[in-house]
């Protein structure tokens, strides 16, 4: 439980130290989908096999605290190429980040398979079928 608070916190810090990067850093959006478009499959297959889960902050989060390497650095690149997305998006329809970013868990979660794992409101990881959504 005390993994899960740490956990949720860095990703707070982090999600605040990204919105705040300056824009001359930004990729297009062209880019960043790409990029996101090419690590789809091993997202996939990491949370088909209970690793990572879409958390309650519209991000992606370790299920297994001791997740090997490559996926740990798949996380933080798929955070940061969404955490840029939910810039771009902001920015384009007058929202606020955080907004998009709510959007985003939404759909991620419609659109998990039952097998993967989710955050509830409480942040703990529970698997789709076993929420009553």
């Amino acid at each position: 439980m005390k993994t899960s608070k740490i956990n949720i916190l860095m990703m707070a810090v982090f999600f605040l130290a990204l919105v705040m990067s300056s824009a001359a850093f930004a990729k297009s959006k062209d880019e960043v989908t790409s990029s996101m478009r090419d690590r789809y499959s091993a997202l996939q297959d990491a949370k088909d096999n209970g690793l990572v889960g879409e958390a309650w902050t519209g991000l992606v989060a370790l299920v297994d605290p001791n997740a090997p390497p490559d996926i740990q650095n798949m996380v933080s690149a798929e955070n940061k190429d969404r955490l840029a997305l939910f810039q771009i998006i902001a920015h384009e329809t007058g929202t606020s980040v955080e907004e998009v970013a709510r959007q985003n868990r939404i759909r991620m979660y419609r659109l998990a398979e039952n097998n993967h794992f989710l955050q509830d409101q409480n942040r703990s990881w529970v698997k789709k079928g076993d929420l009553n959504l």
